[in-house]
């Protein structure tokens, strides 16, 4: 028996094409199930990462399938409206094929354009119809959902498709797309088309990465942080010496997803403020976002060093000290951070919680379970929301807090040293090792 044609057959593209069709069905079916047993999402008006997650994968195994199933169906009613067809045509939720026969009765370029663009025009103008939607500010569940779908509809057509064309990997219609461009316009000299997709690509890519329009975005998709951050930057355009409000105004744009803003206002603090433990916990939230957890680690080991950090401050810093080695597979190193982070506060969550992940990644079951007890035990609410790595509100308060009582600290120092100098000048010479003016006039006149 020749096993060879079985292994070709195996890894053949068609194979493995519908092994992608039942991967994509499965996860389909649990995104189906989950829109149900999880309904509570749609209702939340403050979004987590995860519920963001799977917005996305409701696009990607919901919406996906659909659109494919609309380019399908759009190629064959033009096909059949300019005298060709579609033959063969097969259907795997997330791909479609076909052979696009009678083309030669299509004496014209637009109606032969027209005939192989019918899906893609026809998503793009689905998309297009969704954002009237936006503009009347829905639920932020249903915002993040419309807008992530008009997102990845653009660009599939205008940027991922036309790539996969060019490179001659795949085409998502039933013909390549880019590549007939590209020969209309060196064999006919019919360039228009190309100049229009290319048009509309760079379009595209200049409103999604332009900074106006991700800023509107995050105003639909986070309202109640945005409309903190617009109050905050109200008072720091007056206040830009202010390297608590600067530190607020990072982190608040750390928060509603605007890491390129939050960039900027660290770079800003680093050229003013350099060292300052503001500077730091901004440089660490960042990076940590920014999946640096190296230099998140190194930020927060920075502040926690600050003279003025101690106590309650200091256990969630080292805590989330802790969470950036996690996150980095340090686990010697993030279970070291923990036991320190509760040395300074017994009921710091996000450290026992660190030590539970650990435990479990090592296999030490019971240890992670008496963690958990021990938590449970001192009435810790098992609420992590917006606390990792670090409680960035309640963080800036103790920071504040802290500075300023140290400040206090050394300014009392300073006036009471001033005030013994001033009433006991002698005493205050000998103990610091010097000898009194008075004593030294009286060597002279000797």
């Amino acid at each position: 028996m020749n096993p060879l044609p079985t292994v070709s057959d195996i890894f053949s593209p068609n194979f493995l094409s519908w092994c992608v069709t039942f991967a994509c069905a499965l996860l389909a079916l649990d995104t189906v199930l989950r829109l149900w047993t999880e309904r509570h999402r749609l209702t939340k008006e403050v979004l987590s990462d995860d519920d963001r997650a799977f917005a996305w994968k409701i696009v990607l195994f919901l919406v996906l399938p659909l659109l494919t199933l609309a380019d399908l169906r759009a190629t064959e009613v033009a096909a059949s409206h300019f005298g060709a067809y579609l033959a063969r045509p097969v259907y795997g939720l997330v791909w479609y094929q076909g052979d696009l026969s009678g083309l030669s009765s299509i004496h014209d370029m637009p109606s032969l354009f027209l005939v192989i663009f019918a899906g893609a025009i026809t998503q793009i103008l689905f998309a297009l119809c969704l954002l009237p939607a936006l503009a009347v500010r829905p639920h932020p569940f249903l915002a993040t959902l419309l807008g992530y779908t008009i997102a990845f509809t653009l660009a599939l057509n205008l940027v991922f498709e036309p790539l996969l064309s060019l490179s001659g990997m795949a085409s998502l219609g039933a013909a390549p797309r880019m590549e007939t461009l590209v020969r209309a316009g060196v064999q006919a000299h019919y360039w228009t088309p190309l100049f229009i997709q290319m048009g509309a690509s760079l379009l595209y890519l200049l409103c999604i990465l332009s900074p106006p329009v991700r800023q509107w975005f995050a105003s639909l998709t986070r309202p109640q942080v945005s409309q903190e951050l617009a109050e905050c930057l109200r008072q720091w355009r007056g206040q830009k010496e202010d390297q608590e409000l600067s530190c607020q105004v990072g982190l608040l744009y750390v928060k509603t997803g605007l890491l390129f803003k939050a960039r900027n206002v660290l770079q800003s603090m680093k050229k003013q403020y350099p060292g300052s433990p503001y500077t730091d916990l901004l440089a660490g939230v960042l990076a940590f976002h920014r999946q640096k957890y190296q230099e998140a680690r190194q930020a927060f080991e920075k502040v926690t060093n600050h003279p003025a950090v101690e106590g309650e401050l200091r256990a969630q810093l080292l805590a989330a000290a802790a969470c950036a080695a996690f996150a980095q597979q340090d686990l010697t190193a993030a279970l070291n951070f923990a036991d320190r982070a509760l040395e300074f506060e017994d009921g710091c969550l996000t450290a026992r919680m660190v030590k539970v992940d650990v435990y479990l990644a090592l296999g030490k079951k019971e240890q992670a379970a008496q963690e958990i007890f021990v938590a449970m035990h001192l009435g810790l609410e098992f609420d992590l929301k917006d606390k990792i790595p670090i409680d960035s509100e309640k963080a800036l308060i103790y920071l504040r807090t802290a500075i300023e009582s140290h400040s206090g600290e050394a300014r009392f120092a300073a006036a009471s040293s001033t005030k013994e100098l001033v009433e006991r000048p002698s005493e205050v010479l000998e103990a610091a090792g010097g000898t009194p003016a008075v004593e030294q006039n009286k060597d002279k006149q000797a």
